[in-house]
């Protein structure tokens, strides 16, 4: 009797492709300012704050806050995380009639990787009762065998009140 059977496979990547694209990609801390100020322009943001903490030294810290547009949960999940492809159509301009500056996520990754840690606090101007945050510990990360075994974790809170849209991305425990 003849036997046949399939398993259903997926292309797995191991974490130290993502470390190795963050690392090698912006070397350089102007270069990362520069690919998150793009993620405020992108947002419509009319005012993109960068803070700089003891970067003269590891340890330091990096602050990019906007008043751009925001992300929802489903933005953040569908877009912000996902590397390597737009959901941006550069023939389109933003509210603001701006054209998008950023692409791929990929100048945001090395930005990231920068730290040892990084946080994404954000509010949508679609949904300003709404905070949305993302920590990602990179030590952790980069101590499982593949991507999909680190799992993220989109918290949010909702309020009674009613908050100004708005991204702030902090990098810590600068590596370098």
């Amino acid at each position: 009797m003849k036997y046949s059977h399939s398993t259903t496979a997926y292309l797995k990547f191991s974490t130290e492709i993502v470390k190795r694209l963050g690392e090698e990609l912006n070397p350089n801390l102007s270069k990362v300012i520069l690919e998150l100020a793009k993620n405020s322009y992108d947002a419509d943001a009319t005012k993109c704050r960068v803070e700089l903490r003891n970067i003269s030294r590891p340890g330091g810290t990096i602050v990019v806050e906007d008043n751009g547009d925001g992300m929802t949960s489903s933005q953040i999940n569908e877009g912000w995380l996902v590397l390597g492809t737009s959901s941006k159509d550069p023939t389109l301009t933003t509210r603001l009639g701006r054209k998008p500056a950023g692409s791929k996520g990929l100048g945001r990754l090395a930005a990231l990787r920068m730290g040892r840690t990084a946080k994404l606090s954000t509010i949508s101007r679609h949904e300003q009762d709404k905070q949305h945050e993302l920590w990602v510990d990179w030590d952790k990360f980069d101590r499982v065998r593949t991507v999909d075994d680190y799992k993220l974790e989109i918290t949010t809170r909702s309020e009674s009140e009613y908050y100004l849209p708005g991204t702030t991305v902090k990098i810590s425990e600068l590596r370098n």
